[in-house]
């Protein structure tokens, strides 16, 4: 009896710990799928790390003031993949971006459509009542 009961939750743990780790790694939820803005600006730092690769920039808010802002992207594998290098975007590139903004205000975003010197690299925009 104790060997069934340990058993039942041994396993109770590990779909507890296992759910978890899935739901917490879908962070588009903190997005405002709803609601998009452009922000126009200046590449600080790409990063191709895990969880999720990042770009970060310096744009000017709507009153003349530089700010700095973090576009959150996929997981880089995904991201390698899909042709880009650690050398696809530079520190100091022009950038232009269309994207979800936090919900909670922070200066943090998932793009939609990403412009580079002028050069789209991803327009996910085409198609949508924007």
């Amino acid at each position: 009896m104790k060997t069934k009961l340990f058993a039942v939750v041994l396993v109770a743990v590990a779909l507890v710990a296992i759910s978890t780790r899935a739901f917490a790694h879908h962070a588009e939820v903190v997005y405002d799928g709803s609601r998009t803005i452009t922000l126009k600006g200046v590449v600080s730092k790409f990063m191709l790390t895990n969880p999720h690769a990042s770009i970060h920039f310096r744009a000017r808010s709507a009153e003349g003031q530089m700010e700095d802002w973090i576009a959150e992207m996929g997981p880089p594998g995904g991201i390698l993949r899909g042709g880009w290098t650690k050398d696809t975007i530079k520190t100091g590139d022009e950038i232009e971006m269309v994207s979800h903004p936090h919900k909670d205000g922070l200066h943090r975003v998932r793009f939609i459509r990403l412009v580079i010197n002028g050069k789209v690299l991803r327009d996910d925009t085409v198609g949508r009542n924007q």
